[in-house]
């Protein structure tokens, strides 16, 4: 990645940080969890053809996947309790921003351009992180393979990692009572073969998880 793309990079991340205090740790978890995650898809999952360097990519983005939410009011992000049906609405919005915010990067970046590539993967995974693979999720309802695979894996660690870790509106779950929400599809459900490499890595993800807290 050339240098100034870089730069670029770091100050989003610092935005994303600036405007979510809860957002520091989660980044960097995401991007852990997202590449254990993907070096056991690449090994037991041959059918999605993730090479090192698609593998990379999604990893990156995943510190990107929450950047719309600096578009999202301070008194909705950081509201202590439940939202309402309205503020959710406005909140969902920003998988819509996030990649808004890269389609502009892209516009200045040649398409054969292995950065094209990587800005490519942000905006596709900020816009479908939140989609679930039976159709319940935001903000198209995709369902099944239709829901790219960077997308998939990160919105499986976002939803992990977000039962986990305390929020201004939650306290944290307990990992082994996160796990069964998540395999039992209490956070929406997931790709039944990704929850197969979920099971394979528990282990790993908690030992990630442990160092922060």
């Amino acid at each position: 990645m050339q240098q100034g793309y870089k730069m670029l990079i770091e100050y989003l991340t610092s935005l994303i940080e600036c405007r979510d205090f809860t957002a520091e740790h989660h980044c960097e978890q995401i991007r852990r969890l997202t590449e254990i995650m993907l070096e056991k898809i690449q090994r037991f999952c041959p059918e999605y053809k993730l090479s090192p360097e698609m593998c990379q990519r999604i990893s990156f983005a995943a510190t990107m996947h929450d950047l719309g939410k600096i578009s999202i009011s301070d008194r909705i992000l950081q509201k202590p309790g439940r939202l309402t049906f309205e503020e959710f609405e406005i909140m969902k919005n920003h998988t819509r921003k996030g990649q808004q915010i890269f389609e502009h990067v892209l516009q200045n970046i040649e398409k054969n351009s292995p950065d094209y590539a990587l800005f490519q993967c942000c905006a596709e995974v900020c816009l479908y992180h939140h989609e679930r693979f039976d159709g319940g999720g935001y903000p198209e309802g995709l369902k099944g393979e239709d829901i790219p695979i960077s997308a998939q894996v990160v919105g499986l660690m976002d939803a992990y990692d977000a039962l986990v870790s305390e929020r201004i509106y939650k306290t944290a779950y307990k990992k082994d009572d996160a796990f069964e929400m998540i395999v039992e599809g209490e956070c929406g459900l997931f790709n039944p073969r990704l929850i197969e490499i979920f099971r394979m890595v528990r282990m790993e993800l908690e030992e990630v998880l442990e160092e922060t807290e």
